[in-house]
Formats: structure tokens, sequence, C-alpha cells
């Protein structure tokens, strides 16, 4: 008996000694990695901190996080405040002035402007292009980063309704029909969403998991979103637009839907199919569709992106859109006028 305790004494000591050095490993990688964060910051540990900073959990398998209200913070080298909703944009009351027509964008993180100026949002300019004959025109972002169709719907049900919106726009891209994320606010749901030294560590994963697994495609990846075997995930999809477009009509709310390509080639387009999906769904509804493709392919697709490694939409892009949109918008305008 007295061997077996001593055994445990030594096994336990040993353990404690491991967990000890982890310790020290964890907080040793902590520290290091805040203090070199500006030198080794890239695309996956600048969206982690985003995550970290600006998202707030929520206890709705719908909409599991969105912006907390009144934050900001430096992101991807641009800066991100939300206003007293959790959109970046300025503040707009909910009783919008007689006198004005009202337009929210409803996206992921294309809308939200990721690694984009304020001023540079498509959102922003298309305000300023319709507002250049006088102020009649309020265009409001409510786009949040890592959303897809459904969350997108549950925030505009939630927030975006009670702004009495007179148009609403759903920007669409090809990932938009991925599962709605679960967010446990766990103890180490926590620890994780504030640790510099996990995201360092999860963006190494990453890169090591692209490396060994070799037959892994994005372009596979996106694929297998529109495929038989997600079929649920396309049904849920499918179920949420329809839903915001039988909200649209029964509100008297004017919809677009608009699709954003892939960026990363232009002359040999991979996913047409994505296009067609949305776009059926939009003529099914009866409502307005416009695809970007045909317009961005004017340019080379580098000139377009955030950065090399981020084919996020870049200020020019935005421009490109908000112009495309505007010239949708005034045709329909013109065409009821007569």
């Amino acid at each position: 008996m007295r061997k077996k305790q001593e055994k445990f004494k030594i096994w336990f000591k040993r353990m404690l000694f491991v967990a000890y050095i982890l310790l020290f490993c964890i907080i040793a990688g902590e520290i290091t990695v805040r203090i070199f964060f500006d030198r080794l910051t890239n695309y996956n540990m600048e969206m982690w901190r985003y995550a970290a900073k600006l998202k707030q959990p929520l206890e709705n398998e719908k909409l599991p996080f969105h912006h907390y209200p009144n934050r900001e913070g430096g992101f991807y080298g641009v800066h991100i405040k939300t206003n007293s909703l959790g959109f970046r944009d300025g503040e707009y009351p909910l009783e919008k002035t007689p006198d004005k027509e009202r337009i929210l964008f409803v996206g992921d993180s294309f809308t939200l402007g990721w690694g984009v100026a304020f001023d540079e949002l498509y959102s922003k300019k298309l305000e300023k292009r319709l507002n250049e004959t006088g102020n009649k025109y309020e265009v409001i972002n409510t786009g949040i980063g890592n959303y897809n169709s459904t969350m997108e719907v549950e925030l505009f049900k939630l927030k975006g309704l009670p702004l009495k919106p007179d148009i609403v726009i759903l920007m669409y891209f090809i990932n938009d029909v991925e599962p709605v994320p679960e967010i446990k606010t766990s103890l180490g749901y926590h620890a994780i969403k504030h640790s510099y030294f996990f995201s360092f560590l999860f963006d190494r994963f990453v890169k090591v998991r692209s490396l060994m697994l070799k037959n892994y495609s994005w372009c596979d990846y996106y694929a297998g979103l529109y495929s038989e075997e997600n079929a649920s995930n396309l049904n849920k999809n499918k179920a949420s637009l329809e839903e915001l477009i039988h909200i649209c009509k029964t509100k008297d709310i004017s919809l677009y839907i608009v699709n954003i390509p892939e960026m990363h080639d232009f002359e040999n387009y991979q996913f047409t199919y994505a296009t067609d999906y949305i776009r059926s769904v939009a003529e099914e509804g009866e409502v307005p569709f416009m695809d970007l493709l045909p317009t961005l392919k004017k340019h080379a697709p580098e000139t377009m992106w955030v950065s090399p490694e981020d084919p996020h939409a870049n200020g020019k892009a935005n421009a490109i859109i908000a112009e495309v949109i505007y010239d949708k918008l005034m045709m329909d305008r013109s065409s009821n006028d007569h």
C-alpha cells in the first residue's frame, strides 16, 4: 500500500511539473505574441482580433453574434467603429424624416468593408452619389464579418426593420450558404477569444494544414457548399432568403439582390453555380438581381484586392460596385416615373 502511495506521489509530482511547464509556455507565448503582434499579424490574426474585440455573443441559434455597440479599433490597416446599433456607420434615428429615402445594405465582411476605409465603403459611396443633387437619401450599412444569409436576415429582422427602410440591398457572396456557427460562451471560449497566442497558433495550424493536405482546394470547398451533401444548409439558406423576400413584399420595401463574385480570377470564372443559385432565388421571388462579375472582370483581379493575401474588395472595387448599384437604382426610378 505504501509503495502505491509513493508511486502516486511521484506520478502526481511529474504531472504537476508538466502542468507548470505548459502554463509557463502559454504565458510566455502570450506575452511574446502581444509584444511582437504588429510584426506577426496577418489576415487570420486580424480577423480573430476583430472578432475578439467587436463581436458580442448572443443566445440565438440563427444569430450567435453581432457587433457590440459603440466600440472601435484598428483592424487590418483601417479603423472600424460601431454606432449605437452595432453597425459600422454613423447614427441614424429610428424615425426617418419624410423627405428622405432610406436604403439598407445587408451583407457580410464585404459590406462591413474589411480592410477598407469608412469613406470608401460602397454604402457611403452610393450615399454620396445619390445625394449629389440634394440631401435626400440615407444609406445604412448593416454588414458584419463572417455572416451568412440566415444571420443577415435575422439581424435585419432584429435591427434593420425598426429603421423602416424604403429599399433593402442584399449583398450575396459565394460562402453565404455556410452553416450558422455555434458560439458557446464557456470559460474556454472566453480564454480563446482573448488569447493572442491562440490566434498565432491557429494561423500556423491553417497554414500547415494547407501544406499537408495537398489535395485541399478552396475551389473544391466552395463547390461542396452547393453539392447534394450540403443540401440541408442550402435549404436553410434559401428559406432565409425567401423569408426576407416575403417580409419586404409585406412591408412594401423594395428589395434588390446583388451577387459579389469570388475575386481571385475573373476571366476563368469557376463559380457560376453560385451565381445561378442566387439568381434563381431572386427570379423565383421576382426580385431585381445584379451580378457584379461583368463589370468587375474589366479590371485585373489583383488591382481589386485589399492585399495580396486577401481578395476582399478594396476601395477601387467598392467605388465600382457603388456605381453599378447607382445605375440600377436610377434606371428603375426612371422606369417607374414613366
